[in-house]
């Protein structure tokens, strides 16, 4: 029992030995080796994203060059083949101001006449009727633009009244009324003094004193339209 108790003995110091022997060669970290992989770290992380950055600056300058490259082309492409079709298109509408020579006609109620409490049926005023079939003979003269008191005449313009206002575009247009028409003012004016073609003004005029009078002019303006454009019947076409 001796001998196992001395056997014990000497193993455990034997163990003991070596990990002291272990513990004293290990190398001791150096302080602040830690801090300085870290550093070392964050300026690798920094290099990289800069490195990025600058790499997609100039990839935002090249891409705005090719933008600005299309766009010339687009605006070149369009300027040449569709430009002019597109104010073709714009023009017919109302929707660019048109200058020219052309007619100013000059419709008026009766001096005497008024408004005011009048009935529709006064043959001394002027009637919706009247401003109508004015704008159909000149729009049937090829008439390039075509206003009433500063109201554009398009395709889809309703002449019409209520009592005895008169609308167009549905606003209300009060006397006196001036009929600007741009276009051939010789086949214009022969359709207007065409008393066949305007039977019930000519007759008022005459005898209910309402004033028609036509004035040719070098230099006329037809504002653009500002009504509402219906576009129920338009579809996308790719």
């Amino acid at each position: 029992m001796t001998k196992n108790f001395l056997l014990a003995f000497l193993l455990t110091g034997f163990v003991m030995g070596l990990l002291l022997t272990w513990q004293f060669g290990t190398k001791v970290p150096v302080e602040g080796s830690f801090p300085s992989d870290q550093v070392s770290a964050r300026d690798d992380l920094l290099k990289e994203f800069l490195n990025d950055q600058s790499y997609l600056q100039s990839r935002i300058v090249s891409l705005r060059k090719d933008k600005e490259n299309k766009e010339n082309s687009i605006e070149l492409h369009t300027e040449t083949a569709n430009f002019e079709l597109l104010e073709g298109l714009k023009a017919s509408i109302g929707l660019t101001e048109v200058t020219g020579g052309g007619l100013e006609i000059l419709l008026d109620d009766n001096p005497l006449s008024t408004r005011d409490g009048s009935e529709l049926s006064d043959l001394g005023l002027v009637q919706a009727s009247d401003v109508r079939d004015i704008v159909n003979i000149l729009n049937a003269s090829s008439a390039e633009a075509i206003s009433v008191n500063n109201q554009r005449v398009v395709a889809v313009s309703p002449i019409s009244s209520v009592g005895t206002t008169i609308l167009v575009n549905n606003s209300h247009i009060a006397p006196p009324f001036v009929i600007t028409a741009i276009g051939d003012s010789e086949v214009m004016l022969q359709r207007l003094l065409d008393q066949n073609l305007l039977p019930n003004v000519y007759k008022r005029r005459l005898e209910s004193k309402i004033i028609f009078e036509i004035t040719k002019k070098n230099r006329l303006t037809v504002s653009v339209y500002n009504g509402d454009l219906k576009t129920s019947y338009l579809n996308l076409v790719e």
